[in-house]
């Protein structure tokens, strides 16, 4: 007996719910780590602005601060970039995984509906062999 193609496409669907699953759990991931960098960058930003700007701090801290913030700003916006690109690919994520999701369910409702009609067709015929019974057995009598 050979497969049902809604079987075999059902387990593709599920193969592909399942990648899709993996990557929002990648792209989670990568998102995570991009906050994590904005956030430890501006940490640094915002501990180096109090010791610049502390009473003790001299014309030489001053500059070297002035001089570390030039070089960290092109970092700090680049992670932001980064940390934008990573919630705009888990975004896409979740939208390919609902897909998926709803692609799987739609194959289901089909097989079940195929299933009832198999079912129903079957109680149909054997409603319709009792009553070619019940009329044999009417027309002996």
């Amino acid at each position: 007996m050979t497969e049902d193609p809604l079987e075999s496409l059902l387990r593709m669907r599920r193969i592909a719910a399942d990648e899709a699953r993996r990557g929002l759990a990648e792209s989670l991931r990568v998102e995570s780590e991009a906050t994590k960098a904005v956030a430890a960058i501006e940490s640094a930003i915002e501990q180096e602005t109090e010791v610049a700007a502390s009473i003790a701090a001299g014309d030489a801290e001053v500059e070297a601060f002035a001089a570390w913030l030039r070089r960290i700003r092109p970092r700090r916006d680049a992670a932001y970039v980064a940390e934008q690109a990573a919630e705009a690919e888990t975004a896409r994520a979740r939208i390919v995984l609902g897909a998926a999701r709803a692609a799987v369910r739609a194959v289901e409702e089909i097989l079940q509906e195929h299933a009832a009609a198999a079912q129903a067709e079957a109680e149909r015929r054997a409603q319709a062999e009792l009553d070619e019974v019940a009329q044999r057995h009417r027309s002996i009598t």
